[in-house]
């Protein structure tokens, strides 16, 4: 396994997560990766949707556990958890095999089904999320309480804007609420995906008083969506679990893991080798042990010890 701006599963053509072109690009999950301009795109049916149009024919759409060949690879997706349409990836090379995972959720939702796993000899698997603090509540509760709070916003007339970090948790966030019944307007990129999704009723935010869903990178946006509007604003993501300032409440809505549930998944895979990406890739790796091992983009080494 090597990175080189997205990981390379040594032994095999496919890259995972690429962000530059690769001739094949296993997709863990809309948010991970551009259309760009890769050869062919393995991923399942909703991520290729939600990739939008531009792919040729060439791309493999294929279900989670329906087990594929390419070439002499043998390749089956499972669920990750991450969201709609995410899944893993595990390549057996022929007494060899490996598990790229992308980030992982055990969470069971509507819009999405938990983690599953699979015993590997290696083991790839994004982290987030991982430090000792990183504990978070059920999901299902951090739902309920949002629409709860959504509702008793639009009761006192005022428009609640939840906050999100990417537009695939926005199109959760909106699938999660619209189910329980509160109506949903987002911001464009959310409502692009969510019409890829066939979600129906995610509209643009207007006169008449909705859920708003925004990206949290957005605030100007925002701000001239709703010019003269009453409105309350909540953050619904795993950060939330670092507090809520600059927001007039927050839910700790994860899109992955928290450190105990990625933990106890690494271990029920069994794999003699883990390589860990992502924020808190560090914490969990040490945690792991020694099999395990960060890898991802160069790191700036530090000229004088803190």
């Amino acid at each position: 396994m090597t990175w080189r701006d997205g990981v390379h599963l040594t032994g095999t053509p496919i890259w995972c997560d690429a962000r530059r072109r690769r001739d094949i690009c296993f997709v863990s999950s809309v948010d991970r990766v551009g259309r760009g301009a890769h050869g062919q795109l393995i991923a399942t049916p909703l991520t290729l949707a939600l990739l939008g149009d531009g792919g040729g024919g060439a791309d493999l759409a294929v279900p989670v556990r329906k087990r594929f060949t390419l070439g002499t690879l043998r390749l089956e997706l499972i669920p990750s958890g991450r969201g709609a349409g995410a899944a893993a990836l595990l390549v057996d090379l022929g007494g060899r095999s490996t598990l790229y995972a992308g980030a992982v959720r055990g969470a069971k939702i509507a819009s999405c089904d938990p983690a599953e796993v699979r015993s590997c000899d290696a083991l790839v698997v994004h982290a987030p999320f991982g430090e000792e603090h990183h504990r978070f509540p059920r999901l299902d509760e951090a739902i309920a309480k949002t629409a709860a709070w959504a509702k008793a916003e639009l009761a006192a007339e005022r428009r609640p804007v939840v906050f999100c970090d990417t537009a695939l948790d926005g199109l959760e966030i909106a699938t999660e609420l619209a189910a329980r019944g509160a109506p949903v307007s987002a911001g464009r990129q959310i409502r692009e995906l969510a019409a890829r999704a066939k979600l129906a009723g995610v509209t643009t935010p207007g006169k008449e008083p909705r859920v708003v869903v925004w990206l949290d990178s957005d605030h100007a946006g925002l701000a001239k969506a709703l010019a003269g509007k009453r409105f309350a604003t909540a953050l619904a993501s795993g950060r939330a679990i670092e507090g809520g300032d600059g927001y007039d409440t927050s839910f700790v809505w994860a899109s992955a893991a928290d450190r105990k549930t990625l933990l106890a998944w690494i271990a029920s895979a069994s794999a003699r080798e883990v390589f860990v990406t992502g924020p808190c890739a560090d914490a969990i790796a040490l945690a792991v042990g020694p099999k395990a091992r960060v890898v991802g983009p160069p790191r700036q080494m530090a000229l004088f010890a803190p």
